[in-house]
């Protein structure tokens, strides 16, 4: 090496000292196609993936998609289309997103750590934690456990988002409580008796966030944060009971039946406790499936119970508050949950034939019924085919 480059080489060396490093750390940035990250996946992946999203939400009528995947080699990150049909703004894989019924993974989580804590036991009758003027109300209510609740097994009936939506919609400012939700769901019970049949229902997992709060002694969204959120490291990820969301993120629009495109991003989300309340980001969701995955958050034998699907919930395949299911095409299997709210509709999968984790938010149902499918089926195909088999 010549004089001359030795002293361009000590010179960024004192420049990188000089700035804390910060200027000479490998970066990750967006450059419009994907985000360039050390443990890059090959070229060939990578072009390919970004190609068929690109594809994926031009045909589909979807504004746009946020994407990772991690693998045990690699981690590839990225977006298509726009965050909002309304501005045009290009999609970026950082921006947040509401996570909507992914959340019940995580409050699955919540009362698991309380059990493995000692604090309660999933089979107790949920009288043991509620109060009584509260019990009154739930029809069949000294027959359910915690565990019914879990995997919706329990005969309580569901509110009526839709209507709770479009109220919020057209009322911005005013925030429909979780109370709303929870007497329009038990008005509506019981629709079986507990244990005999399957029927998914938020209004079970809002009455889970209080059985948290009762064993916990603090509230659900403390003790999530306390002992989920920060402890998996998730620094974009947050309780949402605010109407506004904080920081870069894709708006979830929806067109009505006359083609007007509404904004349901802005709105409380108080009404869906535990159901459906938390923000968050792909990179974050994959991290938090890792940590639970990996033994971080739960023990193993929690981790099975919660993957176990009910026998009553069919091919949903539905345990505790996760699922386990075949997906057809491309016949790969994926465990995790799904998430819808109007104008986002996430998904939260760990391929376990392939050791890999996928996260990935769209930001409306598009103009066909079947386009999310159909997306879905297109990227777990191209991800079957191209990431080794798990060794």
């Amino acid at each position: 090496m010549n004089t001359f480059k030795l002293f361009i080489l000590f010179l960024t060396l004192i420049l990188c000292i000089n700035m804390g490093l910060t200027g000479c750390m490998a970066e990750t940035h967006y450059d419009g196609r994907d985000i360039i990250i050390p443990n890059a996946p090959p070229a060939s992946f990578s072009e390919g993936m970004q190609t068929l999203i690109e594809d994926e939400i031009e045909n589909s009528g979807i504004p746009g998609i946020l994407i990772e995947v991690v693998t045990p080699e690699w981690t590839w990150k990225s977006a298509a289309g726009s965050s909002s049909p309304l501005t045009g703004e290009p999609a970026n894989p950082d921006m947040r997103f509401l996570i909507a019924s992914v959340t019940k993974s995580v409050t699955s989580i919540a009362i698991q750590k309380l059990a493995e804590e000692g604090k309660l036991d999933l089979a107790d009758p949920i009288e043991k934690w509620l109060p009584d003027e509260l019990m009154d109300r739930i029809p069949n209510g000294k027959e359910m456990t915690i565990r019914q609740l879990l995997d919706h097994t329990s005969g309580i009936a569901d509110y009526d988002e839709q209507s709770i939506n479009l109220e919020e919609l057209h009322n911005p400012d005013v925030p429909v409580p979780y109370q709303v939700s929870l007497e329009q769901g038990l008005s509506a019970s019981p629709l079986f008796s507990p244990g005999t049949n399957y029927t998914y229902s938020n209004v079970n997992y809002i009455l889970l966030t209080l059985i948290i709060d009762a064993a916990s002694g603090i509230p659900y969204e403390d003790y999530v944060t306390r002992n989920i959120i920060i402890p998996a490291g998730l620094n974009d990820t947050f309780i949402q009971h605010t109407n506004h969301i904080p920081g870069p993120h894709i708006r979830a629009t929806m067109p009505d039946e006359n083609g007007t495109i509404n904004d349901f991003t802005d709105l409380y989300i108080l009404f869906d406790r535990g159901a459906g309340d938390i923000v968050s980001t792909v990179s974050d969701m994959n991290r938090l499936h890792q940590a639970l995955r990996q033994g971080d958050l739960l023990r193993n034998e929690s981790i099975a119970d919660m993957e176990k699907p009910t026998p009553q919930s069919g091919k949903t395949g539905y345990g505790l508050g996760y699922t386990t299911t075949q997906v057809s095409p491309p016949d790969i299997t994926v465990q995790g949950h799904t998430g819808g709210y109007p104008g986002s509709f996430s998904f939260w999968y760990y391929l376990p034939e392939k050791d890999a984790y996928l996260t990935y938010d769209l930001n409306s149902i598009g103009s066909a019924p079947n386009a999310m499918k159909t997306i879905r089926s297109s990227i777990l195909q191209y991800l079957k085919d191209t990431i080794p088999d798990k060794k």
